[in-house]
């Protein structure tokens, strides 16, 4: 996401008493923010432990969030080697798995989760836009229209514009997904919808963010 929307974050976060370590485990940006914190609990938990009597163990914790977000692939790059199964689709991994990082670290690799009910259905449509929901349960035409309305509410278009060369003059999304596919793919608004998704989840449309913090 852009830096400037990651410092939103970071303060929101810090607001409600909480530190955010944000990463990129494609490139492995912030991994090593992460095991720094993880040894400090460690020291931290040990310490109390050792207060009781009890021996030092590993930090033990749970990778848990939505599929498809990347927490089978900060565990690889925490060991930097692949252990476990990473790709860019949701339903990789199927089964709770231990990983041993190092000596004062361990984790627990599991399944992505989501919410039994998604009460707004936009939600839904960004978890569909990045992936996180298995492709069958929505259209990509609908799903690439909510992308690109999302651009144009947040003064984003010119992306579009510049990885497909189409001046955006149309007055919503699905008019602006049928006129590209005119013009990129005579007239096949599916294959449109679908390049334009992978575009944006490969990260080829720029950094990207579909959300903001709560009341900015």
């Amino acid at each position: 996401i852009p830096s400037h929307i990651q410092r939103q974050w970071e303060e929101w976060f810090e607001e409600q008493g909480e530190t955010a370590y944000f990463t990129n485990s494609r490139l492995g940006n912030g991994v090593d923010a992460v095991a720094k914190a993880a040894q400090v609990a460690g020291v931290q938990m040990n310490e109390k432990r050792t207060s009781r009597g009890m021996l030092p163990r590993p930090v033990r914790a749970v990778v848990i969030g939505f599929p498809n977000v990347g927490k089978s692939a900060l565990i690889n790059r925490l060991l930097n080697r692949r252990i476990v199964d990473s790709a860019r689709r949701a339903g990789v991994t199927r089964h709770l798995k231990w990983v041993r990082i190092s000596d004062s670290l361990e984790l627990l690799d599991a399944p992505g989760v989501i919410p039994t009910r998604l009460n707004k259905q936009e939600d839904a449509l960004k978890l569909a836009i990045c992936e996180d929901i298995g492709e069958a349960s929505y259209e990509n035409r609908q799903v690439a229209t909510v992308l690109i309305e999302l651009l144009q509410d947040f003064n984003l278009q010119h992306l579009l514009v510049s990885r497909y060369q189409l001046e955006f003059t149309a007055l919503n999304g699905d008019v602006y997904l049928q006129e590209l596919a005119e013009y990129k793919h005579k007239g096949d608004i599916e294959r449109t919808a679908r390049q334009m998704l992978n575009d944006f989840r490969k990260g080829l449309l720029g950094n990207i963010a579909l959300e903001l913090p709560p009341n900015v």
